[in-house]
């Protein structure tokens, strides 16, 4: 018997099967008639085995269920359809008289029931939660092809933009679309600009020239050449409305076909034609998922016509490279040279300034000495003492300079405490501190020790905590904060002082560059060598009229 036929009232729309499955014969005639009557085909099974085999057979919309029957009761076959994929989603309702009990109803909704009726029942209940049942079961059969039409082009989408080859790709879009549509032949033909076939490729027949390309795309009835000329996908089957296509089609012994355009930012750049020899073998969801395809396809083949043709420039270009890149490297070269000469001019040129002002006293000094020592007068020992402090001024600048040139660690590394070492630089500094009315806070949330040199960090620390200090003429706050950070600890100083503008900020690591009158400039120079040999970092914040904070990031272990 033809359980699905096309009913009558609705033309082509095809009849929902119901399965009742129930040992007694009225209840199942009347069951039959109120269903048939509502538009329902109805198949029907005496006991749960017939169930079971004809729930398989069938996939029948919709299973009324009774509870009590001979073989297998109705909670066992419940069971078993929900255990196999093929027949899990099926709706099923228990129409009974048998379960009463809360417990029963229970169970059967556990098992998998999806809605439950005592009898005597209302048919016209009956009938609309079968209505209910079936529609909750076509939405989730819609979304759960969407869902897999999604995953289908995601994992499409991903395989053709991984093939960078023109060939490869093209094979590629044949082979994953056929198999993912189950089409038995498949054909792929490219444009260039005019709309000329560039590329032809089938998969199920013999391969084909460009000229029979060419012809078959401009005959009568073909797919591909519908499409070219409408630019839409088209869907051929028995009930097609493209009778010159279905005839073409049966030309060749194929009984349907779905064919898409490939288009590129709006341009026709391909189309991809699927065929099966069965009739009605694609659907609207098929022809929904090769469009889709058709965009994915059409981005990856302009992706490898691109990188073809970046290739072919890149090769053609190997010798005007290689040709500039011997002039850039002679330049770099030249500008390297250039560099180190003006930077050399700028240390010589900070080196002599820096000498040459304790040269003028000492020079005057010694002139003084010598007209003393001419006249046989007692040489002035104040003279001497002056030209002594400003020898050992040079002194100090040449000790700088050899400090700035050799910066970084000594061999003489070893273990060093930071709350000791803040503490030492506390000691040292605190009548000047105090002289000066500056207030010190010191905060160490560090315990693990670094590997340095102890004398050359603690120059770095007394140095930044001095020129805060000096930053401070009329007194004010410094804050000493050490914590760890990215696998080293961190020692910020921060003090309330006049700040320094952005200028000030850019050069301050710059040797020979000072804000102060009697400074040499080398403070912070040394600093910075000090604490790059150490594989660390120093950075400044600063603004005019509210401080400055100095940040030294030192690693645990010395890379």
């Amino acid at each position: 018997m033809q359980l699905r036929r096309k009913a009558a009232v609705a033309g082509d729309v095809e009849q929902p099967l119901v399965l009742i499955a129930d040992d007694e014969s009225n209840a199942v005639m009347l069951l039959t008639r109120v269903l048939e009557r509502d538009g329902f085909a109805v198949a029907s099974a005496r006991d749960g085995e017939e169930a079971l085999d004809k729930a398989r057979s069938l996939r029948p919309d919709l299973i009324l269920m009774d509870v009590q029957m001979p073989k297998l009761n109705g909670f066992e076959v419940v069971r078993q359809l929900r255990e196999e994929a093929e027949t899990s989603r099926i709706p099923i309702i228990f129409v009974t008289a048998a379960a009463r009990e809360p417990s029963d109803v229970a169970h059967g909704f556990k098992l998998g029931a999806d809605d439950y009726m005592r009898k005597p029942y209302n048919y016209h209940e009956l009938l609309a939660r079968a209505h209910s049942k079936m529609q909750a079961r076509r939405l989730e059969e819609r979304l759960q092809r969407r869902s897999e039409e999604l995953e289908a082009l995601l994992r499409i989408g991903q395989e053709f933009n991984q093939r960078l080859g023109l060939n490869e790709l093209v094979e590629l879009i044949l082979g994953t679309t056929s198999q993912e549509l189950g089409a038995d032949y498949a054909e792929l033909y490219l444009f260039d600009d005019t709309e000329q076939v560039a590329r032809f490729a089938v998969k199920g027949a013999a391969e084909s020239s460009l000229d029979d390309a060419e012809q078959r795309l401009r005959r009568r009835g073909s797919a591909a050449g519908w499409v070219l000329k409408s630019g839409e996908p088209i869907l051929v089957g028995d009930t097609s409305a493209q009778l010159d296509v279905a005839t073409d089609l049966a030309s060749m012994d194929y009984g349907c076909a779905v064919a898409a355009p490939l288009r590129h930012h709006g341009s026709l750049s391909g189309i991809l034609v699927l065929a099966k020899v069965e009739m009605n073998g694609f659907s609207e969801s098929d022809l929904r998922l090769l469009r889709l395809i058709g965009e994915q396809a059409a981005l990856a083949v302009r992706n490898a016509q691109l990188y073809a043709e970046l290739r072919n420039y890149a090769q053609n270009l190997e010798e005007m490279v290689e040709v500039r890149t011997k002039e850039l490297r002679a330049a770099q070269a030249q500008l390297i040279r250039s560099e180190k000469l003006a930077g050399l001019g700028r240390l010589a040129a900070g080196i002599a300034h820096e000498v040459n002002n304790p040269l003028q006293p000492i020079l005057n000094c010694l002139d003084m000495a010598i007209e003393d020592v001419n006249s046989g007068n007692m040489v002035d020992t104040e003279v001497l003492r002056v030209a002594e402090r400003e020898v050992q001024r040079i002194k100090t600048i040449v000790s700088r300079l050899l400090d700035f040139a050799r910066p970084g660690t000594s061999s003489d590394t070893e273990e060093v405490d930071l709350r000791s070492l803040i503490q030492e630089i506390m000691l040292l500094t605190r009548k000047n501190l105090e002289q000066r009315s500056v207030t010190v806070t010191t905060r160490v949330d560090v315990e693990q020790p670094l590997i340095g040199n102890p004398a050359q960090l603690k120059q770095v620390v007394l140095n930044l905590v001095l020129n805060a200090m000096e930053a401070m003429p009329e007194g004010g706050e410094i804050a000493i904060d050490v914590y760890a950070a990215e696998g080293g600890a961190v020692i910020a100083v921060t003090d309330t002082g006049i700040g320094m503008d952005a200028e000030t900020v850019a050069q301050i690591f710059d040797p020979f560059y000072s804000t102060k009158q009697e400074g040499t400039g080398l403070g912070l120079a040394v600093t910075y060598g000090i604490i790059e040999g150490h594989g660390g970092r120093i950075s400044v914040e600063s603004e005019l009229g509210k401080g400055t904070q100095f940040s030294i990031w030192i690693p645990y272990m010395q890379p």
